[in-house]
């Protein structure tokens, strides 16, 4: 048995040797699986409501893509994982009318303790499995190859015949917890059922790294209440949790730890909704109930197929022939694939964020491979453009957008320029919360976003959040803060010169010259900024913002605890303290005990969870 959930053992039937090529499949069977098989061993653990339940989901979901009767069925129950604290569950009763429901399906119990049953399983499947293709062979002739086997065609010729079985199971788990007990045959070593079984042109199997830890099928869950999972098994359906999205695409991938130490790879059952976000469990029953699973927004990420380039741009005109060729050559190359070939490839892909944060995943197929990375791009594209649509829905319309512009102008100290007086300014700093006029507009731009973020009344767009955050302030406001300690100083006027008004500006907002002193207290600068957020206190935020450096505004509210004041303006669903510290630098998502992310942030506004795009976008700005 090899690592990759696949191994193979020699059977005789009737005086006859045949290989049996067993995979190990941990997912629902897809129509590939279902059209490659000739026998299928369900496998369910006698203490495990869960796996017994998930037969009949497997078996229906395979009989979408092949009569069940042209497959033989074998029905196993485990009793391995039975014990005092964790008992037997499923009754002779149950699975032997699971076995009648399934049809011409034959039931066995078996535990790899003691090798119950083991051997039967597998000279019972051998046996059904000749019997159908000595069916087959006497309905299409002697020695005809049959479509879509590739063990087939060597039914007549050889003595040993490659025979294919494949176990379905509900979390990743397989027959592997007992296969290493079946005693090998006199004409096959322990060391060659570890050798990879070569795979087929049209066997689906995969070739894993041998690096590769299978996980346990049915691992034991002491202590676990049966109520709560007679209650979870009523509220599935087709293995969908009760008010979760439904997932578009699902199946158990492998997945490499992203731990510095330890880079083994894992099975994970994996689903993709059509929200955009891609959760991963370590089995299938953790995403049953719900637990242990982790999400990947995959808004700003992308999907790449290591060593897989762009596809090559080919010439419209016909293809040549040397002298030498007959113009063969070229197809017969392409046809040509070395022994090893498959072998040395692998099925991976990895999902990589903005962040540089990487995902890597492993299909069992170059096919399954494709649809994962097809299916994760079409879902990167509808977020992106799921994004600029809430954007655009979040702008007002013309007439709404004129009045709550007007608004602005009506705050107190807005019919004068912040830095000059001039009248009727219609140009605003968002970061500063003031109107200015078009002169000292061109000033502040050349200031840097880090200290004014300049943007036109009337030619630019005006975003929800961003009209709450000018209405919040004003230049009366942030005159309080910025001139509080410009006594005996000359403020510029509508008839100064551009040089004169640069000055001002510079030494206002630059130098911070006439920046009012902070308030006397025994907090930090960052502790201080955490209480009046927490307050929300408009004024004493901005002043404290005006102050601070980027590490005294990312400070946290205490050892081990990871909130900044960040968290704390979302907590307080205060639109316009977010974007001010957003615009200051505290950062959207942090690693510690809570991270606002865009949803988060989009409640914060009373809007979408995509609003939040358009505040990590200023961010950015």
């Amino acid at each position: 048995m090899d690592a990759g959930g696949r191994f193979k053992k020699e059977i005789v039937v009737d005086g006859q040797s045949y290989l049996l090529l067993i995979r190990d499949e941990g997912g629902p069977p897809e129509a590939q699986f279902a059209m490659w098989v000739d026998a299928v061993i369900f496998v369910f653990s006698l203490e495990d409501e869960i796996s017994f339940q998930t037969v009949y989901h497997y078996y229906s979901r395979m009989a979408n893509y092949r009569n069940t009767s042209e497959v033989p069925l074998v029905l196993v129950g485990t009793q391995d994982a039975i014990s005092s604290t964790n008992p037997r569950v499923i009754d002779d009763a149950r699975a032997r009318k699971l076995s009648s429901d399934l049809k011409r399906c034959t039931y066995y119990e078996t535990c790899a303790t003691y090798g119950l049953n083991v051997e039967r399983v597998f000279q019972d499947v051998a046996q059904k499995i000749v019997a159908t293709r000595k069916k087959q062979q006497l309905s299409i002739g002697p020695c005809k190859s049959l479509p879509n086997s590739p063990s087939h065609s060597s039914v007549c010729s050889a003595q040993v015949s490659a025979v294919h079985i494949s176990q379905t199971s509900n979390g990743g788990g397989s027959l592997s917890d007992y296969s290493s007990s079946v005693p090998s045959t006199p004409s096959t070593s322990q060391k060659e059922l570890r050798i990879d079984v070569p795979p087929t042109a049209n066997t689906p199997t995969p070739v894993r790294k041998q690096s590769k830890r299978r996980s346990n099928l049915f691992t034991s869950r002491k202590g676990s209440d049966p109520d709560k999972e007679k209650k979870g098994l009523e509220s599935r359906a087709d293995s969908i949790g009760s008010g979760r999205a439904i997932p578009i695409k699902q199946g158990m991938l492998l997945k490499r730890s992203g731990k510095s130490l330890n880079k083994e790879w894992k099975k994970k059952y994996v689903t993709l909704c059509d929200n955009g976000v891609l959760t991963y469990h370590p089995s299938l029953h953790d995403y049953m109930q719900n637990v242990h699973g982790k999400e990947i927004d995959l808004l700003r990420t992308t999907v790449k197929v290591p060593g897989k380039r762009p596809p090559r741009a080919t010439s419209a005109c016909a293809p040549v022939s040397s002298p030498r060729t007959n113009g063969l050559s070229k197809d017969t190359s392409a046809v040509h694939v070395s022994p090893n070939s498959e072998q040395e490839e692998n099925f991976e892909f990895i999902i990589v964020s903005l962040t540089g944060q990487t995902w890597h995943f492993e299909a069992t197929t170059y096919e399954e491979r494709d649809a994962w990375v097809q299916a994760i791009e079409s879902q990167i594209l509808a977020s992106l453009q799921s994004c600029e649509s809430s954007k655009n829905k979040s702008r007002l319309t013309s007439q709404s957008e004129a009045m709550a512009l007007q608004s602005i102008r009506n705050i107190r100290g807005n019919s004068h320029c912040v830095d000059c007086d001039t009248q009727n300014p219609n140009w605003a700093s968002l970061n500063l919360g003031a109107l200015m006029c078009i002169e000292c507009s061109g000033i502040h731009r050349n200031l840097g976003t880090h200290l004014s973020r300049v943007r036109s009344l009337d030619l630019d767009d005006w975003p929800i959040e961003l009209i709450k955050v000018m209405s919040s302030i004003g230049n009366e406001l942030a005159n309080s803060v910025w001139e509080e300690s410009s006594q005996g100083r000359t403020k510029p006027s509508l008839d100064s010169t551009r040089e004169e008004k640069e000055r001002w500006i510079r030494a206002k907002y630059e130098q911070k010259l006439f920046l009012a002193p902070l308030p006397c207290t025994e907090l930090s600068l960052g502790q201080h900024l955490l209480r009046a957020t927490a307050d929300e206190d408009l004024r004493t935020v901005i002043l404290l913002l005006a102050h601070g450096s980027r590490d005294e505004v990312n400070e946290t509210c205490g050892e081990g605890d990871g909130r900044t004041a960040l968290h704390l303006a979302c907590r307080k669903g205060n639109v316009v303290l977010a974007q001010l510290l957003i615009w200051v630098g505290c950062p959207c998502a942090r690693r510690g005990a809570e991270s606002p992310p865009a949803s988060f942030l989009g409640k914060a506004y009373h809007c979408p969870p995509e609003v939040g795009c358009t505040v990590k976008r200023e961010s950015r700005a």
